[in-house]
């Protein structure tokens, strides 16, 4: 089985047009930009309207033993010191030049090399001889949560093409890409999907029975609520969008993933799902057991709340993507600050009132 991005594959397609895809083949000849938002895994090698009729073979293989696995295992520790890696599955697929339609006689040679070792997974992209054309190289999911786009791709000048893909390489070796695809890479989002909470300014979610029950420093929860300011609760939904330092020496269990004053209204999606099946437990155990080896343990519930593309108050227009599930690295984020007025105001107090965008929090409004 070959892991990407969490999802285990026990298939794959080599499709003519130069990419890969595992859940079924793929005839499309024009090159789309990433993230394509689709419904399709890929892997797009050199994404472009290939045509072998006339010149040129498309080969693939797998090995799982031989000098093809040494050179995979020698090839992945050098360019990812550090994780003690062993090949025990390559697949390689190569377009070998291959003619572009309709230029019967141009040769494009290009190759795809999957590896898989235990828990990691790479995938190898090599260029030899490329003629000139359009095209997109790269990857991407389902609905686009991970992808990557070779710098240089769509160029359609000779220039650009041999920079990109004849010299250029992110592994020091000219011509080569390398991606490490497994869980290790995926960023830190599970899947963002599930119920959404209402678009309200403080608001939550409404309560959330669990199918299975939580334990939180030894009180066991069968319910939760998403409050859209980024934290969770359990014994009742908490608005509270000034965040306080720990300890509060409070009365309530809170987990604060990223404690702000965040406004839903406009732009972003807060998700919240949970899971007691599926690859999503998989990937959960073996992240668990990769971050606290030794335990032996095996997920048999995961709650996954998602602050997606969510704006602050009242930045209209910023965007970020906070994940809970696990611990990860803090979020990117983006944002555009101007004095502009607050777009909808909101007070400590009840009174309505309007100010520029710095305000008022820990006394009334006037």
């Amino acid at each position: 089985p070959f892991v990407y991005f969490g999802r285990s594959y026990s298939q794959i397609y080599v499709n003519q047009n130069g990419h890969l895809t595992f859940n079924g083949a793929f005839s499309s000849y024009s090159p789309q930009r990433f993230p394509m938002y689709g419904t399709r895994d890929i892997i797009a090698v050199f994404w472009t309207d290939l045509d072998n009729r006339v010149n040129g073979e498309i080969y693939y293989n797998q090995y799982t033993s031989s000098s093809v696995l040494q050179q995979a295992t020698q090839d992945i520790n050098r360019y990812f010191p550090g994780l003690n890696f062993n090949a025990n599955w390559v697949f390689v697929a190569t377009w070998y030049e291959v003619a572009y339609y309709p230029t019967t006689g141009t040769r494009t040679t290009i190759q795809a090399v999957l590896i898989s070792g235990g828990q990691y997974s790479f995938v190898l992209m090599n260029y030899g001889i490329i003629a000139l054309t359009t095209h997109n190289a790269g990857y991407d999911t389902e609905n686009s949560t991970h992808h990557f786009t070779i710098p240089g791709s769509f160029s359609n000048n000779a220039t650009g093409i041999y920079s990109a893909f004849r010299l250029g390489s992110n592994v020091n070796v000219p011509g080569r890409w390398a991606f490490r695809i497994d869980l290790g890479s995926r960023g830190p989002l599970y899947p963002i999907a599930g119920t959404t909470s209402p678009r309200l300014d403080d608001g939550s979610s409404p309560l959330i029975p669990l199918q299975r029950p939580f334990v939180y420093f030894g009180r066991s929860y069968s319910q939760i609520y998403v409050n859209n300011n980024g934290h969770l609760t359990f014994n009742g939904a908490f608005s509270s969008f000034t965040p306080q330092r720990f300890p509060m020496y409070g009365t309530r269990d809170i987990i604060t993933v990223f404690w702000t004053d965040l406004d839903n209204r406009v732009n972003g999606e807060i998700y919240y799902n949970q899971y007691t099946s599926g690859s999503v437990l998989q990937q959960a155990t073996q992240d668990i057991n990769r971050y606290f080896p030794g335990l032996n343990f095996n997920a048999n519930w995961v709650f996954v709340a998602t602050w997606y593309e969510v704006a602050y108050y009242p930045t209209t227009g910023t965007v970020m993507t906070v994940p809970v599930h696990r611990s990860a690295p803090v979020p990117q984020l983006a944002w555009s600050v101007t004095a502009n007025p607050a777009p909808f105001p909101k007070s400590a107090s009840l009174l309505p009132f309007s100010s520029p965008a710095r305000r008022c929090r820990d006394v009334p409004a006037p």
